[in-house]
């Protein structure tokens, strides 16, 4: 009987490293299969802003933060990422940064806009600017308004709108990209273009703002507003595209409203 025991108790043991050492092909398997669209979706929602030095990086206690956008259910995503893959998306942050690195260097910009999945960050970088812009949610509650003009920014390929206004107006910034890409655009605006020598941006004051962020598919709304005292600014932009290079990778559409 004892010996019978023994045997019984010995196959049970058996099978159970045999179910754990299958378990752990799973979820090897499981891991190496992931795609990385997939574990980028996964990523871009525990991106984070770093407003000390102005970064992005992978925050995995952002499940904790009541303006994200994060569930224990992508928290347990996150832990099954390829390392790879995360490597990989960790590395065009770092691509990313080291732009706007470079850009919060420049005397001509003003301003650099840092968005994630549940927040909008602008940094303030030269208070000397004809203008300032600041984040707002009034356009979706305006039922009808006027609009200025639009900007379909291309890579590398500058873009030009100018219209009289008042020193008041509002832009909504559509992104719509087509997978998980961090995005980088440049937006100079000059509110006294007429007194450029050629009639052109590069008035006494033309500073630039630079948008970038690692969400898919938004809509942002900006007010900006003239520093002058005048209360019709003729508005003049200049925008260019720096990410992401490819068409087909997405879009960016600016539209200017009163």
């Amino acid at each position: 009987m004892k010996k019978l025991f023994f045997f019984a108790a010995l196959f049970l043991a058996v099978l159970s490293v045999a179910s754990c050492s299958n378990d752990t092909k799973i979820d090897e398997a499981s891991l190496a299969s992931r795609d990385y669209q997939t574990d980028a979706r996964i990523l871009a929602k525990f991106v984070d802003i770093n407003k000390t030095i102005g970064e992005y990086y992978i925050n995995e206690n952002k499940k904790n933060s009541p303006m994200a956008y994060v569930t224990n259910k992508d928290w347990e995503e996150l832990q099954l990422v390829n390392p790879v893959n995360r490597a990989r998306y960790e590395s065009d942050l770092k691509i990313l940064n080291s732009q706007l690195e470079t850009a919060a260097k420049r005397s001509d910009v003003a301003q650099i806009v840092y968005s994630i999945y549940g927040e909008t960050w602008v940094r303030n970088l030269n208070d000397n600017a004809s203008f300032k812009i600041e984040k707002t949610n009034e356009l979706s509650t305006r039922v009808s308004r006027s609009n200025y003009g639009r900007l379909n920014l291309l890579y590398n390929t500058e873009q030009r709108q100018s219209f009289y206004a008042g020193r008041q107006i509002t832009s909504s910034v559509r992104i719509n990209m087509t997978g998980n890409y961090y995005y980088f655009f440049e937006v100079l605006c000059d509110t006294d273009a007429g007194k450029s020598p050629n009639g052109g941006v590069g008035g006494d004051n033309s500073k630039s703002i630079l948008m970038s962020g690692t969400t898919i598919i938004e809509t942002y709304n900006f007010v900006w507003t003239a520093t002058s005292s005048s209360t019709q600014i003729f508005w003049e932009f200049r925008g260019i595209q720096h990410a992401p290079q490819n068409p087909s990778n997405g879009s960016i559409v600016l539209e200017f409203y009163d």
